[in-house]
């Protein structure tokens, strides 16, 4: 129980050192710290647009073994702390989402480009290529965390009311590009509920 309080002191630490949330008004809300199997620590911050779950990966390849990294995902004010999955409307559904789909929508992309292209983006590509990864990536934290600044630079505050509840018709225009999208790349059968059901 320490070593998860100690590791979500670490992650808040470098998030208040290197995402600029005062100006987006982010301010912590929980920090995740009893874990069951599935979870991991966390530390969440909440604005009016959405939430922000910066989350402890454990390993990391391919440049560390040893150290651990940090995955960030975004929520919409409704997303609980200790699970990535809720019953909304009466549906289960994905309620914390990784941020490149996001971003091929927020470009007008088709749902054709982005089964093509799930897991990158030009911009995160342009990011890989800077000076900035070559120096930060074997520190991995610090390289996430940076990578949302770059996001955010290109994307604030655009990215955050994607999520926010208070924009429901720009949320049910992602919801069926993402199924409109899914069904173009196929779903994993596996996997449940399937990633296109977003709350």
């Amino acid at each position: 129980m320490s070593d998860m309080r100690k590791i979500c002191v670490e992650i808040a630490h470098l998030v208040q050192t290197y995402l600029d949330l005062e100006r987006w008004k982010f301010k912590e809300s929980a920090r995740v710290t009893e874990l069951s199997n599935t979870e991991a620590p966390a530390v969440i911050y909440d604005s009016q647009w959405c939430r922000i779950r910066i989350e402890f990966a454990e390993w990391a390849p391919p440049f560390q073994t040893t150290d651990y990294a940090v995955d960030i995902y975004y929520g919409r004010l409704h997303a609980p702390n200790h699970v990535k999955t809720t019953v909304w409307n009466g549906e289960e559904c994905w309620c914390w989402h990784s941020v490149s789909k996001g971003l091929h929508f927020l470009d007008g992309r088709t749902p054709e480009y982005t089964a093509k292209n799930i897991h990158s983006h030009d911009l995160l590509r342009k990011y890989q290529e800077t000076t900035l990864y070559e120096d930060l990536r074997n520190r991995l934290v610090e390289w996430e965390i940076r990578k949302h600044i770059y996001i955010w630079k290109h994307y604030a505050p655009r990215l955050f009311e994607l999520f926010d509840v208070r924009q429901p018709n720009l949320w049910e225009q992602y919801r069926q590009f993402l199924k409109e999208m899914y069904d173009i790349k196929g779903r994993r059968p596996n996997i449940k509920p399937p990633l296109d059901k977003v709350c």
